[in-house]
């Protein structure tokens, strides 16, 4: 509350009065002048990227105001190919909506009240392709009324994915080789990490001799086994792209990693989810699991870090990076 003013001559205070009301009139009226008269013709811009991250990819969209006014009702659309499954978004609060679906193509909506002038919003989402074999397109279209109260349309062109099925050649290097192999320059190392939610525990010895035949089947050439720590090296190359592709299976804190280094990131990524998803059928057709989403994937759901062991059902398990609390199954 404003504090109690001294006794002073009325007229005097009614002329105090007035004198602030008429300042303050004239301010805004000049604040509202120089809002109307921003140029925003240009300066509202979006940029979009997809890459490859981790077994996965990464659509990052930037949207920045770089205008001296606000803009208001930002709705942003995301479409992108069916094979592509939305597992996780950055920042964490930004909860993922539900999708629409339509002609093989999949949509999300996020909406923001206001975008402040000379600010910045960056979302990152992450995409794991569920299939191989395929092309699509994924682009962003942005919409928002400027200080004119136009709606103004931004559409990024649309970035192309292809996620390609793999040949593999066996390779026959010495055990040696596999540690020159993972230090050379540009080798990339990705992890898939899993976990079977059933309620019986499965001996590791099934699980192993069921990652021996899968690596047979992709035609590998085995350099060395360890049957005691549950480790399996496999080397190969892919017979289009001629790129080698080193592959190691093992069985760690009841969690199934499967682990691929190569100087070709989109190589890693299309063997990842070639034998992850023939790792579930395996499974399936062994009697260890009646349906694939009784496999989990080992991903912090906040970071994305690699959590540390397969937890028990309805334990919550702490990721070691962010600290995030979650449950996997």
């Amino acid at each position: 509350m404003p504090k109690k003013e001294k006794e002073v001559d009325p007229y005097k205070a009614k002329n105090l009065v007035i004198f602030k009301e008429e300042e303050e009139s004239q301010s805004k009226t000049v604040d509202k002048y120089t809002f109307e008269k921003v140029d925003q013709e240009y300066k509202i811009r979006c940029k979009c990227d997809f890459s490859p991250f981790g077994s996965h990819f990464r659509y990052s969209i930037f949207i920045e105001n770089q205008s001296l006014a606000p803009v208001t009702e930002m709705k942003i659309k995301i479409r992108f190919p069916e094979f592509l499954t939305l597992i996780r978004a950055f920042p964490p609060k930004i909860s993922i909506p539900q999708m629409i679906t339509d002609e093989q193509t999949n949509q999300i909506n996020f909406d923001f009240d206001e975008l402040n002038e000379k600010s910045n919003k960056q979302i990152h989402l992450h995409f794991s392709p569920n299939s191989l074999d395929k092309t699509g397109d994924i682009r962003t279209i942005v919409t928002y009324v400027n200080n004119k109260d136009t709606v103004r349309v931004i559409d990024s062109r649309p970035a192309n994915i292809t996620v390609d099925k793999i040949a593999l050649e066996p390779k026959v290097v010495p055990s040696s080789f596999i540690r020159e192999f993972s230090l050379q320059p540009g080798i990339k190392k990705v992890i898939k990490s899993m976990g079977i939610g059933i309620e019986h525990q499965v001996h590791s010895e099934i699980i192993y001799d069921i990652l021996e035949q899968l690596f047979s089947i992709y035609n590998f050439q085995l350099v060395a086994k360890d049957v005691e720590k549950r480790i399996l090296w496999y080397f190969g190359t892919e017979s289009v792209i001629k790129e080698d592709i080193l592959a190691i299976g093992q069985i760690l804190s009841n969690k199934i990693e499967i682990i691929a280094s190569s100087l070709n990131h989109y190589l890693l990524i299309s063997f990842l989810t070639q034998i992850s998803n023939d790792f579930k059928q395996f499974l399936i057709l062994n009697g260890i699991i009646n349906s694939e989403d009784k496999v989990h994937d080992l991903e912090c759901k906040n970071c994305g870090v690699i959590l540390a062991y397969f937890p028990q059902k309805s334990q919550t398990i702490e990721c070691q990076n962010c600290n995030y609390e979650q449950t996997i199954w």
